[in-house]
């Protein structure tokens, strides 16, 4: 799992064997939401304050470069270090 941002008590990760579109999952102790590059974003637990979505999904917009190459290194059983 690469944890790409950490924020007081959230954090946003890319998880490796994924399903495209390209997306993160913030998580929070109170849930979790997939936010995608273009700031959109999906409410998996609905408890997550509104304020950290926005944060969340104002970061993603402004690091797809960053996120993209998480999405890579993990979705690339090389890069990981791991033999096929």
């Amino acid at each position: 799992m690469g944890k790409i941002y950490a924020e007081s008590n959230w954090m946003i990760k890319v998880l490796n064997g994924e399903h495209a579109p390209v997306h993160v999952h913030v998580m929070h102790p109170d849930g979790t939401a997939v936010v995608f590059l273009d700031g959109s974003l999906l409410k998996v637990n609905q408890a997550v304050p509104a304020a950290v979505l926005k944060a969340a999904a104002s970061w993603v917009v402004t690091h797809e470069a960053d996120i993209r190459a998480e999405w890579k290194r993990l979705d690339n059983p090389e890069d990981r270090g791991e033999k096929q």
